[in-house]
Formats: structure tokens, C-alpha cells, sequence
């Protein structure tokens, strides 16, 4: 319907001069104001870019250096060049130190940017003021795209929205005005797009598609010439800059045709994400990863384009080429045969945007007539759903345990969230479960205490069906806490060490075992309270003696360390002599 027809009587008051984009501002920011709050790191990439590269993002001068390396700053053979992602590291890095609330600042404030540049972006399409607004405020609380702001390690994907948006402005401003300022504005912004992300490089071939299709440019227009005489140029710089710093280069070109296009059905997942946000994951792997909403939401958006009554097909082609274009350069994802490659979610901050354009095209004057006093209240609700789902969703990153337990049941086929089960202190409980859920062979031992997926899966259905009638048994949440550990579900595992210390609380193994998660899961201070728990009630627990001497050598409190490396030994616990060698050295 044509925005004519819509009674909206406060347009002139929302939608004048620079009001709207501080609108869309505040409405970006609200369901994400409170990760400000996120005292802890996910462990996900973030505290490695972060707290251990922390000597490489702490002074100005790593701005420079950030060109010259990839982003985990491995003196070579990394193959991730992401110099503008370093460089917005080091700003956060000014505002909190190590601290992790300049970075969620700035994920918020990347993520306004982006929303104010998009809906900015939608008016040079072509698309009214109205619908623009309403369709930048729906992208404003997504939740699809939440991973992107409340994940410090996924602010890439809204930084690389920024300088693609503004690449897109400046390169639409030339052509408006024939002004060489901002043909050296948009080169700028190329340039910075892709020294943030690689996905940039196939922008140029959109900026030549729009010349021609919407600009009415000839192919050997002078403009045209230039433009690609400058991109040239930039390609040729980020080149030079980006086998400076020893990247893995692709290899063999036919090889990755192939794997992109193995990997092309992901696109229809992702196009379900965005009409149908109530699957979501965080990095799920192919096969954890299922196409039917997304073939049902193709099929309803080709539905939905027949249907249309005034069909925009420039925008339509140039919304299905955006989504494609910046979204295929992210299949291209090799980790090893033995390592399958996953599909973050954060990936589809910029395609989506195609997506919107393709919708904004759409036009239901006549048969949608009878439902104008209720559009607004309807896209209101939807808001308020959107919104919502994106704030409660924003906790899921709020430190280790969460993430890991959400990626661990998104993606329960991935073969990295599953830990040895026999890395803790077995109770005779879980023995005996293992025991019975065992397919032996006649080869193995009776004391073999390995276990399968499948028979962890089965183990932890038996607990949990025992525990409904038994909840107080300090015994089954033991062995569920092991169990749900193994299995990657690190928050039901805390939750169940809780509780079985909370039945017997004078059970040395219990904390032991929880000291062990939280190593695993990497909030070391609670790995530490739980191995000194578990030593002041047995303090001849040889292993707690020694994991806590691991600990304290990795905190650098070597004293400690070296105390406790003693009285495992006492103890007769084997301790690596290199082990003991090195934190005899760092105290000598």
C-alpha cells in the first residue's frame, strides 16, 4: 500500500530532518543497553582477541601493526586480515582496558551506525521516508541479528555493514553530483570495507550493476571507467598489504568454487533465520542445520513477489544480488576434514539487508485496503515481539557457561562440544550407567569407561528420568553433572554440581569435579574457589593439588604454584618433570 494511504499523523514530526535516525538510534539500542552490564567474556574467540592479545591493542601505535599482521597476530601463515577490526579493538581498548564494557559500547554503537546508514541507504533506492523508517526499525531489533552486537567477536560483520553502507552512499553522491570528493570518499570506504572483511571485494560488481540499472550509466562511460581504474587501485594496495602479513592464500581457485557451492544450500537457512527467528543458533555445522523453513520462506517470498501489484524489479534483482554477493564469500569456510566448519549466525547482519529491499519493493495497495487500521497496530506488536526476542536472546552471550551450553544444544552434532568424560572423577553411579548403556565389543575391557555420543545421549535421558522421581540425590546429579559436562552442556552442569554439593556437602569429588568444568569453560577464579573447596574438606586429594599448580602457573602466581606442585608430589601424584622444571625456573 502507498504510504499516502496510511494515517499516520505524527509523520511530520518523527520522520523530519535528523529526528528519525535518532529514533532509530535509540531503538537500535535498546534491547542491548543492558550487555553493558556483561562483566565476563564468552571465551569464544573474544577473550583472545582481547585479554590475551591485550600487549597488541593497548597503545595507539598498534594501529599501524594491525596492517601488517592477521587479526590473532601470529607472525604468519593466519587467515584472518582484519586490520580495521584491530583497530576498533583498540578504541574499545582505550575507553575499559581489558574490561569488557567499552567493547559492548561499541558493538551498541556500530550497530546504531549501521541501522542510521541503512535507513539512509533505503531513500536513495527509491523507497519513501515512511517505509524506509519502518523498515530500518524492524532491522533495528532482529533477532537474527543479535549475535552480531551482543558477541564482541561478531562487531566485524556491523563494522564491514558501516563502510559497505557508506561505500554506497558516497558511490550514489558522485554520481548525483559528479564531485571528485566523493569519488575519493567512496574509494576511502571501499578500502576500509575491505581491510575490515574480504566479503567487500565482490562490491564493485553491485556498484556497476546499480550505475547501469538505476543510474542508466553505458557500460564505457567515462564514470564507469574511473571507478574501476580506482578500485583497481585499492585491490592492488590490500594485495600487496595482505601478502605483507603472510596470509594462507586461498589455493586452489576450483577447489573453493566447489566447496562454495557445496555449501550454497546454508543460504536457505539463513533466509529462514530471518522470516522465522525461532530457531536460532550460534555456530551450528552443516548437519545440525536444516533447509525446510528456509525452502518454506522461499517459497513464500517468491509467493509474495508474483502476488505483488507493482513490482520494483530493479530493486527486487538488486536485493537478491546484495543477499548473495556479500553472504557466498562466507561459505568459502575449510577448517579440515576432521573439523567441520560453522555457520555463525552474525554472517547475515549485512546480506539480510538485500532482503529488506526486495520486501520494500513490494507494493499491496488494493488488496490490503481493508486491514489500513490495523497495520499499525499489527507491525506495533511485531516491533514489541521482534524487540523483545532480541533482548532476552542478548543473555545468551553473557559469559562462557551460557554460550557454551547454547552452542552445545543448537549444535549438538559438533564434535568440539563434546569433552572426555573420564576428565573427572567418575562417582560409582555413573559407572554403573556407563556400564549399561555400553555396546562392548568382545575385545574391550569391562573396566572401559569410554563413551560414545550415542551412549551419552542415552546416559544423560536415564539421569534425567531417575531424577524426576529422586530429586534430591546428591549421587544423580553428580553423575549428570559429569555426564552434561561431556557432553558439552556446561550451564545444566554447574546446575547440577550445585545441587549435589548442595545434598552433601562434605563430598570432596564434587567440587574437584566442578573445579574441572570451570577450567574447562574458562572462568578460572571459579576453577580456583572450587579446587581450594575441595581441599579444605580433603586436603589430600593429590589431583586438586596438582590441577590448581596448573592453574596458578597459567596466572603467573608461581610461588603457589610450586607450593601446591610440592604436595602433589607428596602425595604421589605424577607430576611432568618439565612442568616442575619450568616453575622452578620461574622462581629462581
Amino acid at each position: 500500500m502507498d504510504s499516502q494511504e496510511i494515517n499516520f499523523g505524527g509523520r511530520d514530526f518523527f520522520l523530519r530532518a535528523w529526528r528519525p535516525y535518532l529514533w532509530l538510534a535509540l531503538i537500535a539500542s535498546l534491547p542491548y543497553v543492558h550487555i553493558l552490564s556483561f562483566s565476563e567474556y564468552t571465551f569464544y574467540d573474544d577473550h583472545f582477541l582481547i585479554v590475551d592479545s591485550f600487549s597488541s591493542i593497548d597503545e595507539w601505535s598498534d594501529a599501524g601493526h594491525a596492517f601488517l599482521e592477521d587479526v590473532s597476530h601470529q607472525g604468519q601463515a593466519g587467515n584472518l586480515y582484519r586490520p580495521l577490526l584491530t583497530i576498533s579493538l583498540i578504541l574499545s581498548a582505550k575507553i575499559s582496558g581489558t574490561l569488557p564494557l567499552g567493547y559492548h559500547g561499541m558493538d551498541i554503537l556500530l550497530h546504531c551506525i549501521s541501522c542510521c546508514l541503512l535507513f539512509s541507504v533505503l531513500q536513495k533506492l527509491g523507497f519513501k521516508r515512511l517505509y524506509s523508517f519502518f523498515g530500518t526499525m524492524i532491522f533495528c531489533v532482529h533477532p537474527a541479528f543479535t549475535q552480531a552486537v551482543a558477541w564482541i567477536a561478531g562487531r566485524n560483520d556491523s563494522l564491514l555493514a558501516i563502510f559497505i553502507l557508506l561505500s554506497f552512499i558516497t558511490f550514489e553522491k558522485y554520481y548525483s553530483t559528479s564531485s571528485m570528493k566523493w569519488y575519493v570518499l567512496h574509494l576511502f570506504c571501499f578500502a576500509c570495507a575491505l581491510f575490515t572483511k574480504e566479503s567487500a571485494l565482490l562490491l564493485p560488481l553491485l556498484a556497476v550493476w546499480y550505475s547501469f540499472r538505476f543510474r542508466k550509466e553505458k557500460t564505457f562511460y567515462v564514470s564507469t571507467l574511473l571507478f574501476v581504474a580506482g578500485w583497481g587501485i585499492v585491490l592492488v594496495n590490500w594485495n600487496i598489504l595482505r601478502s605483507n602479513a603472510m596470509i594462507v592464500p586461498i589455493g586452489d581457485k576450483v577447489h573453493a568454487a566447489a566447496l562454495v557451492l557445496s555449501n550454497l544450500p546454508i543460504a536457505l537457512s539463513y533466509l529462514g533465520n530471518i522470516f522465522w527467528p525461532f530457531d536460532l543458533a550460534f555456530g551450528p555445522i552443516a548437519s545440525d542445520i536444516h533447509l525446510t523453513v528456509g525452502s518454506i520462506c522461499l517459497g513464500l517470498l517468491l509467493l509474495a513477489v508474483l502476488f505483488s501489484e507493482r513490482k520494483d524489479w530493479k530493486c527486487i534483482v538488486f536485493g537478491v544480488a546484495w543477499y548473495m554477493v556479500f553472504l557466498i564469500p562466507t561459505l568459502y569456510y575449510n577448517t579440515g576434514a576432521h573439523t567441520p566448519p560453522k555457520f555463525y549466525e552474525h554472517r547475515i547482519y549485512l546480506p539480510s539487508m538485500g532482503i529488506l529491499f526486495i520486501l520494500l519493493s513490494l507494493s499491496y495497495t488494493n488488496r490490503l485496503r481493508y486491514f489500513k487500521k490495523i497495520f499499525f497496530p499489527i507491525l506495533f506488536l511485531v516491533f514489541i515481539f521482534l524487540g523483545w526476542s532480541s533482548y532476552t536472546r542478548t543473555f545468551l552471550f553473557k559469559n562462557s557457561l551460557t554460550l557454551g551450553e547454547y552452542d552445545a544444544s543448537t549444535s549438538p552434532n559438533d564434535p568440539r562440544r563434546y569433552s572426555t568424560i573420564t576428565r573427572m572423577a567418575l562417582p560409582e553411579k555413573l559407572n554403573q550407567e556407563i556400564k549399561k548403556n555400553k555396546d562392548r565389543s568382545p575385545l574391550q575391557e569391562e573396566s572401559d569407561t569410554s563413551v560414545s555420543k550415542e551412549e551419552l545421549w542415552k546416559i544423560i535421558d536415564g539421569l534425567n528420568q531417575e531424577l524426576t522421581s529422586n530429586h534430591q540425590n546428591p549421587e544423580l546429579h553428580h553423575a549428570l553433572a559429569i555426564a552434561c559436562f561431556a557432553r558439552g552442556l556446561f550451564l545444566s552442569s554447574e546446575e547440577h554440581f550445585l545441587a549435589a554439593i548442595h545434598e552433601k556437602p562434605q563430598d570432596a569429588t564434587i567440587p574437584y569435579n566442578l573445579g574441572i568444568l570451570y577450567y574447562s569453560a574458562q572462568p578460572k577464579s571459579k576453577a580456583e574457589n572450587a579446587w581450594l573447596e575441595a581441599l579444605r574438606i580433603d586436603s589430600t586429594m593429590g589431583n586438586a593439588h596438582l590441577n590448581i599448580s596448573f592453574l596458578y602457573y597459567e596466572l603467573g602466581r608461581y610461588q603457589l604454584a610450586w607450593d601446591h606442585c610440592q604436595k602433589a608430589l607428596q602425595l604421589g601424584i605424577a607430576v611432568p618433570s618439565g612442568f616442575i622444571n619450568e616453575i622452578h625456573g620461574k622462581i629462581s
